[in-house]
Formats: C-alpha cells, structure tokens, sequence
C-alpha cells in the first residue's frame, strides 16, 4: 500500500488523466516523467510515454492504481479520465479487431441517419477506433477556461466537440505537450462565440459523458446512441454526392451549402475515415453535423435514416380531458328489425321457434286469408313451411290443448322473450 501524497487535489470536471498529472507534478516541482518513473510506474518498468498521449489512451492499469491509492480518488474515477474508462459508450473495445474491418463496420454502419440504409455504402477500415485520432492526440482548449486554470478536457483532445459547454466558445489549438500549455497556436488568440447550433450539439455530448443520457427532440437516449448517430451522421456527409439519389444528394448539398463549406469538407478523390483527416477538415465535419441535426430538428430537412425520427420532435396527440363521451341516441327500430332478424334466423332452424313467432304476428288476426298472407310472408324470408303452423284453426286448437295465453307462450330463445 502506497502512502498518500500531502498535496493532491482531484480531479476537475471532464479532466483529462494527462492534465491531472501534470498538476500534480507541478506542485512537486517534477516533470511528469520523473512522477510516473519514480512513483507511479512498477520498478523495473518503463513509464508511458506523453508525446504518444498513452496516459489519456489507455495507461497501465498499475498506474491507475498508484494514482488512486496516492490521492484518494476512486480507481473508477481515474480510469475515467481516460479513453480506454469510456468503453464501450465512446467507443465499442480497444482490443484488437475479431476480423478486419468488423469495429467500424458495427459501429457506423449499423444505422442511418439522413440516408437510407441501401444508399449507405460500406467501408473497411482495419484497426479502427471510433474518434481516436489516427496522428497525434489534439491539443485545444478554450481561452476563458485557460485564463482562469490551465486545465486540459478529456473529450478536447478527441474530434468530437467545437465549444466549450460552460462559455460557448470555440475551442482553439494550443502547443504544449501532453496536459500541458505552453502558447497558443495563432497569435492574438481570443474567445469567439461558436455558431448556435455547434453550441446545441456539443452541449448534448457534454450531457451525455457526465449523465450517461443525451436530450434528443423526441426521448433520452443512452450516451452509445448518440455517439454513434453522430459518427453515422459524419461519415454520410462524407459519401459521394453522385452516387446518390436526387433527393439525398440535394440534401447533403443544403446542408453544406448553409454550413458555409464545401461539399465533402473539400475532400476528393479517395475516401478516407474521418479520424485519419487532418483537424481543419474534421472542423468542417463537426460543423456540418451540427447544422444537420439543426435542420433536421427545425423540419428544413427531411432525414430517412433508422435514427432519424429521434432528431424531430413528438408529434401533437391530444389528450381526452377525463370527460366520457356522451351516449350515441338509442335507435329504437334499429332493435326491433335486430329482433325481427334475429327470430327469423331462430325459426329456421327451429320449428318451435317458427310456430311461436307464427303464433305471435296472427295474435290478432280473425281471418284465414289474413294468417296465410303472414305465413307465406314467413316462407319468403326462410323460414321452411313444416316449421309453421299451416292453418288458423290449427293454431287456435293449439292455445286451447295448452290452456295458455299466446303471450305468455314465449320460448326463452326468441328475441321477444
């Protein structure tokens, strides 16, 4: 068990694991390798190296350890200052590839956002990893933040956000090593306002890597989602526009024209993936992406992708206020044929169900001539003639032999009962 360092600050919000040891070292008056070489790294052992960005990649885990155990912060809380402590929402593994090609293949492929599935054409990429840079990590960072701490983000060093979410402005390049700062890149280097709907954008990321949900126009979303609708998003905007259909590729042409970019940011020729392009052309993707999700939220744009209904907002379905409706007017002939209808279709089958309803329409009748216009009326509907009484008389000897009123001569099934 490792002492506790006196002096050991935490970690600030959203810090990379290269900034945090390098304040750190800092306060011990000691480069970074000195710390990691002389009481981080096991004995014996070679520290990682900064100038590759292996402490925000994936560091020993014996390093983590020692940090952990020297400073009091949970070992899950340093390991999240890395890459590797964002598996699998930021990125599916950083272990080798079960076949070539098979990381960006899922990762990006399994969806659409502005495309449909069978205008997507598929890339290999071997040995791909999802936002990770394929040159040196980036170094940015946003002026206001600067000025008050020096403090290096984990996801700054990665082509996934523009802004800053605390101050809206735009990221810009440092130089420095690895959680250091030294100089800005361009002289004169000031804050700038980033455009509203990058602001939108990186502000869900943000959410998204503290919370572990993102706020899209129609639900919450887990993290996972949104960084792979964003990746999916950014490699459409790369696709060819002649190889797509009219309606596609004069959406992709809007998008870029009110990004202010050239289609493609530019690129010809060869495709290339996203994390090998140079940052200026990133820029112009992230930018893109977020005018995207912008037009497709505000209805300019129409997206056919099988993400796509999470980016517009919940169609209005009204709501009955608890009132029950009022009851529809009873029809009351409406029963009475119902009724009628359903007597006929009894006594077809039943005689006794034929010689009662029979019995009932000639209750009244005096004349024999009156009774068989009623009987032969029955005939005509379906009702067989053998299931009927074929006299008057007959009927009337009946009533007598039971001693009953035809009223109350009922059968339960009859629809008049």
């Amino acid at each position: 068990m490792r002492r506790r360092w006196p002096l050991h600050p935490p970690p600030r919000d959203d810090e990379a694991l290269s900034s945090w040891v390098t304040r750190l070292a800092e306060l011990y008056r000691m480069e970074v390798e000195e710390l990691l070489r002389h009481d981080l790294a096991p004995p014996g052992t070679d520290p990682p190296l900064r100038k590759r960005g292996a402490l925000d990649l994936d560091p020993p885990a014996a390093v983590l350890l020692a940090l952990a155990e020297r400073t009091g912060v949970p070992l899950g809380d340093v390991h999240r200052l890395t890459i590797a402590g964002q598996v699998p929402w930021l990125l599916d593994t950083l272990d080798p590839e079960p076949e070539p090609g098979a990381a960006f293949d899922t990762y990006v492929h399994q969806d659409s956002v502005l495309l449909t599935t069978k205008e997507r054409r598929r890339q290999r990429v071997p040995g791909w990893r999802a936002w990770v840079p394929t040159a040196e990590p980036l170094r940015r960072a946003c002026p206001l933040c600067m000025a008050a701490a020096p403090v290096f983000t984990l996801v700054s060093q990665l082509p996934l956000t523009l802004s800053c979410p605390k101050h809206g402005c735009t990221l810009v390049p440092t130089i420095g090593a690895a959680g250091t700062f030294l100089a800005w890149q361009e002289a004169n280097t000031q804050a700038t306002a980033a455009p509203e709907a990058v602001i939108a954008m990186d502000r869900r990321t943000q959410q998204g890597l503290r919370t572990g949900t993102v706020t899209v126009p129609r639900r919450s979303v887990h993290v996972g989602v949104w960084f792979r609708l964003l990746r999916t998003l950014i490699d459409e905007l790369s696709t060819p526009v002649s190889t797509l259909r009219t309606r596609s590729r004069r959406t992709l042409q809007y998008i870029w024209r009110t990004t202010g970019q050239p289609v493609r940011a530019g690129l010809v020729g060869r495709w290339c993936s996203y994390e090998a392009l140079p940052w200026n052309q990133q820029q112009m993707f992230l930018e893109a992406a977020a005018t995207a999700l912008h037009l497709v939220q505000a209805g300019e744009v129409a997206a056919h992708g099988t993400l796509a209904p999470l980016l517009t907002p919940e169609p209005h379905r009204p709501v009955p206020d608890g009132t029950p409706p009022a009851p529809a007017p009873r029809d009351y002939w409406k029963e009475a044929r119902d009724a009628m209808n359903g007597s006929i279709a009894l006594a077809q089958d039943d005689p006794a169900a034929g010689r009662q309803l029979l019995t009932i329409l000639t209750s009244m009748t005096r004349s024999e001539a009156s009774f068989q216009r009623t009987r032969e009326d029955l005939i005509a509907l379906g009702i067989p003639g053998k299931h009927l009484p074929s006299t008057l008389a007959e009927v009337r000897a009946r009533e007598t032999q039971t001693g009953r009123k035809t009223a109350v001569t009922f059968d339960r099934r009859s629809p008049f009962a």
